[in-house]
């Protein structure tokens, strides 16, 4: 009888073992909470020449005149496939289908890392569709200011990376609240450079600042004329004591 019930409890932790183990392996990860993000072969940069040569615009969306963002989710698994590709906020006309359609048929991405191994990552990008790719470009080597670039899933991922990640121990010794304002360019490749603090709070809040910000995701960069475009940004982050 002893020999049975040893048995049973063996078995049972296996089983919860192999469970476990399923769990794993069946995971997505959320982008900002691995060690390396997924990306596509070359960076942003290529992602986006990819978009504009295979993007084929929708005659309905022609007809509407139709521009704007689709905005996408999907997630990269451990051997760089696109799979579960949704249409998170649309712009309709065909365009949300063409970007699904387009994003489906991407070439393997680079997998997401955590502990140097590959996993299953949910990702988020928006498409641009625009009419407007004949008009007369600015000169290469500007910055653009008025585009917009984007934190990937926007604003509301924007804050929880920043909440995840701010350390208030050493940042909050001054006991001062408010916002520290950090300026930065989101090069074409979404990668950020030249950060700088330009309305500061304290020592430690304003380096906290610098540090998180340094170690973002890269972001979506803006797009002009259906390529991307480097533009300075300017983001107030809050420290709050209690």
């Amino acid at each position: 009888m002893m020999r049975k019930l040893v048995l049973l409890a063996l078995t049972g932790i296996a089983m919860s073992v192999n469970v476990v183990k399923a769990q794993n392996i069946d995971r997505v990860y959320d982008f900002v909470s691995i060690d390396k993000q997924p990306e596509f072969p070359g960076g942003m940069k290529r992602f986006y020449e990819y978009l504009g040569q295979a993007i084929k615009y929708p005659e309905l969306a022609k007809k509407n005149n139709v521009e704007g963002k689709v905005f996408l989710s999907f997630v990269v698994e451990k051997n760089g496939q696109l799979s579960d590709v949704k249409v998170t906020r649309g712009l309709g006309s065909g365009t949300d289908e063409e970007a699904i359609r387009v994003l489906k048929n991407s070439p393997a991405w680079n997998p997401g890392l955590d502990k140097q191994q590959p996993v299953r990552v949910k990702y988020n990008i928006n498409v641009n569709f625009s009419l407007s790719k004949n008009k007369p470009e600015q000169k290469t080597g500007s910055v653009h200011k008025n585009l917009k670039a984007e934190f990937p899933g926007g604003e509301e991922r924007l804050r929880t990376y920043l909440a995840k990640n701010i350390q208030y121990t050493h940042a909050t010794q001054t006991k001062k609240e408010g916002k520290v304002y950090v300026s930065f360019l989101i090069g074409k490749d979404g990668v950020l450079s030249e950060l700088k603090v330009i309305k500061g709070l304290s020592g430690p809040q304003d380096e906290e600042a610098l540090r998180v910000m340094r170690k973002s995701p890269r972001w979506n960069p803006a797009i002009e004329n259906g390529k991307p475009v480097e533009v300075k940004y300017v983001l107030p982050i809050n420290f709050k004591t209690s």
